[in-house]
């Protein structure tokens, strides 16, 4: 008998793609095999998001690619079946669409039998693919208001993992040769507080922190009221925690901030940002920032650049404000116009990416680890992250592949980019004297 075969497409966030892991390995273990091939395939599954409208409009676009082929099993699930804005089932075609909470049943519902035996789930992922750095999803949902916001209302309150789960999945991922975790979730800092006496994400990092092998954790985006005291003495002391924080911010003006109903102000995280500094000193601080919110004029936008200027992140996603239908910011009057919209978007990305190469610059003729990620660039280049999230090249061979390697850092004329080469292979690359600026 021939076996199935099936395609995901995944939209949007670290906790989807996690997710469309336990899709995958549940329709493996149901007998089917997954095709690199849209076109070839029996079952074509869209993992869909709809954080943005742009979101919503990719995730229709690849539906109706799937509908193309009358043949095929079409599925449909993700954040935006949750909403009911966009009524899917008249999408003539589509066989199923599957609630979040019913992703991991996606290979039972494809397949029922009429006398199901228990399934003994998985309490994991046994890796994911196409990635150096595995996702662990340990906590879903936000009890945040935010005005804008789809999400929220799509993932409901806050729901954390249990850490014995998380533990075990992270356990079994090290024993198979993963080398970065990354611990996500919608709101990650929440994690913990909706269980009784539950440990929180410092207390989780700790015990993770205690299993053996040569592997770092990286935490996803945290929002800056959930970095406490408990979790900077862990980025303090743990040596396998990155020294990289990803914390959102929106907007660096406070009646933006307050129109946003973001749960501080621009002093709050400002203060937080400086205790980090404080405790250690070349932590990489990345952040969201978003352009054309209602309301904001051009007064309130320098707020934000003068923010940008005085927080300097190494990184930062800047995007424009998307009215989102069911959230409060919908109903707003004074919208930005989108041509406004783009250039203050251009004029804050010029600002980071100044910034960006401000922060690179202290760590040139370091030694670094590299943690070298499998694809090579379209130059042929070997490329990876060093634990402050710093995007690197390698001149070298496959073998590097999946492996930390120690590296000191040049600037490459011929890249115009950050470049590094493995100690033994530093021969090869252009020494300090011929730097050139940013």
């Amino acid at each position: 008998m021939t076996k199935k075969k099936f395609y995901i497409k995944t939209l949007g966030c670290k906790v989807n793609q996690y997710e469309s892991q336990l899709i995958r390995e549940a329709l493996i273990r149901g007998g089917y095999i997954e095709s690199p091939d849209a076109e070839q395939v029996d079952t074509y599954v869209v993992n869909t998001c709809t954080v943005t409208s742009v979101s919503d409009s990719k995730s229709l676009r690849f539906i109706r690619k799937g509908l193309k082929d009358k043949g095929k099993c079409v599925v449909v699930t993700g954040c935006m079946v949750e909403g009911d804005q966009v009524n899917l089932s008249k999408l003539k075609g589509v066989k199923f669409i599957i609630k979040n909470k019913d992703k991991h049943r996606i290979a039972d519902i494809l397949n029922p039998t009429p006398n199901p035996q228990p399934r003994v789930l998985s309490p994991g992922i046994s890796g994911l693919k196409g990635h150096t750095r595995v996702f662990v999803k340990i906590q879903d949902g936000c009890n945040n208001v935010c005005s804008y916001c789809k999400v929220r209302v799509v993932r409901g309150r806050s729901r954390s993992r249990s850490a014995r789960d998380v533990l075990d999945e992270c356990s079994q991922l090290i024993t198979g040769g993963v080398r970065e975790i990354v611990l996500t979730g919608i709101c990650l800092g929440a994690y913990g507080r909706d269980v009784k006496n539950g440990i929180g994400l410092p207390g989780l990092i700790k015990e993770l922190c205690g299993i053996k092998g040569d592997w770092r954790l990286r935490l996803s985006s945290i929002e800056p009221g959930d970095i406490d005291r408990l979790l900077v003495s862990q980025l303090e002391t743990q040596k396998k925690l990155c020294g990289h924080l990803h914390i959102p911010f929106q907007s660096g003006d406070d009646y933006i901030l307050k129109m946003m109903k973001r749960p501080y102000k621009r002093s709050d995280y400002i203060a937080v940002v400086d205790t980090l500094r404080r405790a250690i000193p070349d932590i990489a601080i990345s952040t969201d920032i978003m352009v054309g919110f209602p309301g904001e004029t051009e007064e309130r936008f320098k707020e934000t650049v003068n923010f940008i200027e005085t927080v300097q992140p190494m990184r930062a996603h800047i995007f424009p404000f998307s009215r989102r239908e069911g959230t409060e910011a919908y109903a707003s009057k004074d919208n930005v116009p989108p041509d406004v919209k783009k250039k203050r978007e251009k004029k804050l990305s010029s600002i980071v990416a100044r910034l960006s190469w401000e922060f690179v610059d202290k760590f040139v003729d370091r030694e670094v680890e590299v943690l070298v990620e499998e694809k090579r660039t379209a130059d042929g280049m070997l490329q990876g992250y060093t634990d402050r999230y710093i995007k690197v090249y390698i001149d070298g061979p496959d073998s590097l592949k999946g492996r930390p390697v120690s590296c000191r850092l040049v600037i490459s004329p011929m890249l115009n980019s950050v470049a590094y080469a493995p100690a033994q292979r530093l021969f090869a690359l252009p020494g300090p004297s011929k730097r050139r600026s940013a």
